[in-house]
């Protein structure tokens, strides 16, 4: 491809034979991933023997792929979460002694949340016996606690009922992207101490600044302000996320690009002064990478939000060393950090389907802007906001239908008009939690319902999503060779006299010095 070469992308190949070696061990373990190793392997040296001679050399494809593959097994198999603690209790009634790890939400008769179990005590031995730390999701029934809720870090004595969890669908998507391993049921809870952790008081500051978005008008409006600004949906209503589901804009729900760039650019503008004096542009790029890790922490750290931080904060870098960013380099470099913290990430939704949008975004917006361009600045500007929205769906789509069975097609037209609305929700959200200024509620809160009446408008129309889609795996990922090809081949088309990625890297030397090692 034209713009993206092995010198200005030297991260692409790691990570992809990073990723293969992830998910091949993740879905079949260390055997079948020799296998494939070796089958990969055989199959780019038939390549490179009978037809791509410069598709790489020799210590690139046995040392480098091989070794980034092998790692990425490793370390899955390193971060593997065993399933038989749990199962060698399944279905039975015990006394457990746990710590509350997430946020408690009341559903029904349910108080749900996340728990790490410490030890066990059953009523005959009565002695305490090590759980080796067994992540479960925790039901408590409200009507066991009626005057007090779970907290957040909270240490409790509970009696309960443990239920492992199945091998397959969601309950294995759970344990591989957040290791939990069981269901426990508890009717019976008692407060043992409570865990005053930084990762708490984090979590407990967020969970206070969104109840003071939701306190003056708790509707709609005040929820989509506390997912955009802080990432938290969990107050949204279902029918609510069903149409911004329906309508292909979900993903303005979850802490993205789109949110941490938005944070990038007020950044920049608000301390842009700093490059007027010495040294000011380091101290510029300081307080924006503090603020976008802090910003990141704040809204709970999830994958698509550490992948945006990253991005940014080595654009900043570049900016800071006035030095120009490979994108396709730096989502490299953001997508290994975050397999590096936890591999089983790879198969977590968020993180999918937010490296694909960026890769689409990457990849194809800047041929497809240099094939065709409107000359009218507003044209201009309307078409570049609806070519990112195509771009990104042509790297979605697939995932969407494979997780969510729909096709989405409404997002194409509502993409322009959240880029006038979500900058002012963000910003206004985040102004007022700062403030407290009540006018600045007032403007978001309006904005914000304005949003939701185009979006529920939106979802009420049949043909904005086709529903019912059933694709395999096997399917998704024949879409996605047909993705590739596309890149391969538009990129090529935009500018053909280019150098290829899998051209001869010899192709930047002198002619002198070619000539010269030709001749000896």
């Amino acid at each position: 491809m034209a713009r993206f070469t092995r010198t200005n992308t030297p991260l692409l190949e790691p990570t992809v034979a990073f990723m293969a070696g992830i998910a091949i061990f993740a879905s079949w373990g260390y055997v079948v991933s020799g296998v494939a190793l070796g089958a990969i392997l055989a199959v780019f040296v038939l390549l490179k023997l009978l037809f791509f001679r410069r598709i790489a050399s020799w210590r690139r494809l046995l040392l480098g792929w091989g070794l980034c593959f092998v790692a990425g097994a490793a370390w899955a198999g390193w971060r593997w979460v065993d399933p038989r603690p749990a199962a060698a209790h399944h279905g039975e009634r015990l006394t457990f002694l746990g710590r509350v790890e997430s946020i408690p939400q009341v559903r029904g008769r349910w108080e749900r949340s996340t728990a790490t179990l410490y030890c066990f005590t059953d009523s005959v031995s009565g002695d305490w016996t090590p759980l080796e730390d067994l992540t479960v999701s925790l039901y408590v029934d409200t009507a066991a606690r009626p005057d007090t809720r779970l907290e957040l870090g909270e240490i409790v004595r509970l009696r309960g009922r443990i239920y492992a969890s199945d091998s397959t669908g969601y309950d294995l998507y759970m344990r591989r992207t957040q290791g939990i391993t069981a269901r426990c049921f508890a009717w019976s809870v008692a407060r043992v101490d409570i865990d005053t952790t930084l990762g708490n008081r984090i979590a407990l500051f967020r969970k206070e600044l969104g109840n003071r978005l939701l306190q003056n008008h708790s509707d709609a409006a005040a929820s989509i302000m506390q997912a955009l600004a802080i990432g938290n949906p969990s107050d949204i209503d279902r029918s609510l996320r069903a149409d911004y589901s329906r309508s292909g804009v979900a993903h303005l729900l979850a802490v993205s690009g789109l949110h941490v760039g938005i944070i990038f650019m007020i950044l920049n503008l608000l301390f842009g002064w700093l490059r007027l004096i010495r040294h000011g542009l380091f101290a510029l790029g300081g307080i924006v990478i503090v603020s976008l890790c802090g910003y990141a922490v704040l809204t709970g750290l999830s994958p698509s939000a550490v992948r945006a931080v990253v991005m940014f904060s080595l654009l900043q870098v570049g900016l800071m060393l006035s030095r120009s960013t490979n994108s396709l380099n730096t989502l490299c470099a953001a997508s290994l950090l975050i397999l590096v913290g936890n591999p089983y990430y790879i198969h977590h939704i968020g993180f999918r389907l937010s490296f694909a949008a960026m890769v689409g975004i990457i990849t194809l917006y800047s041929p497809l802007a240099r094939l065709w361009m409107p000359r009218q600045r507003v044209w201009r500007w309307l078409w570049s906001l609806t070519l990112v929205g195509i771009t990104a769906q042509l790297g979605t789509f697939p995932l969407v239908m494979y997780h969510f069975g729909q096709l989405q097609l409404a997002g194409l037209l509502l993409n322009p008009l959240i880029w006038f609305t979500v900058p002012v929700i963000i910003v206004g959200s985040l102004l007022y939690l700062a403030s407290g200024w009540g006018w600045v509620y007032g403007v978001t809160h309006t904005v914000t319902d304005l949003q939701n009446r185009v979006v529920d408008r939106m979802a009420s129309y049949r043909w904005v999503a086709v529903n019912g889609i059933e694709l395999s795996a096997w399917a998704c990922a024949m879409l996605y060779v047909g993705v590739i090809t596309l890149i391969v081949w538009v990129n090529r088309r935009s500018a053909a006299k280019t150098r290829s990625y899998f051209s001869d890297p010899s192709a930047d030397e002198p002619e002198e010095l070619l000539r010269s090692r030709a001749a000896k």
